[in-house]
């Protein structure tokens, strides 16, 4: 097992306990993280956290299986099944109470030993149609 795949795996393990700094020790000072639903990328290691204290807030009992992983050097692909419920405020809206499962791809590149990038791609729909918030 690769070094790189051991820190990914590592990420999901401190992800599973909502330990945000654990995550952030595992990143670049200047990681870049985008989710391609959003508009922007985060920029930064605080800004990481930020957001993941926000997600941890609005959705309390989530979790992550890994249902795939894939070695690539320097870079690492996983294929992930995350569930939960939303319970919180989540980026300033209220809580809908609805459970969301979703399959996330997220490709992780590294500088070293310290992931400098992750890109993760989800379907919004899909999330906004479990959490009600959207009809198809």
């Amino acid at each position: 097992m690769s070094d790189q795949i051991k820190t990914v795996d590592q990420f999901f393990v401190a992800m599973n306990r909502y330990d945000v700094k654990g995550m952030a020790d595992l990143l670049a000072e200047d990681v870049v993280a985008w989710e391609v639903a959003e508009a922007e990328p985060l920029r930064g290691r605080n800004a990481f956290a930020q957001s993941y204290t926000e997600l941890f807030t609005g959705y309390p009992d989530c979790r992550c299986e890994i249902l795939e992983k894939h070695d690539a050097g320097d870079d690492v692909i996983y294929e992930v099944r995350w569930t939960g419920t939303n319970t919180g405020v989540f980026k300033g809206v209220a809580a809908t109470g609805k459970p969301v499962e979703l399959r996330i791809a997220y490709f992780f590149k590294f500088d070293g030993d310290r992931i400098a990038r992750i890109t993760e791609y989800y379907d919004l729909a899909t999330l906004l149609v479990q959490q009600g918030q959207l009809e198809l």
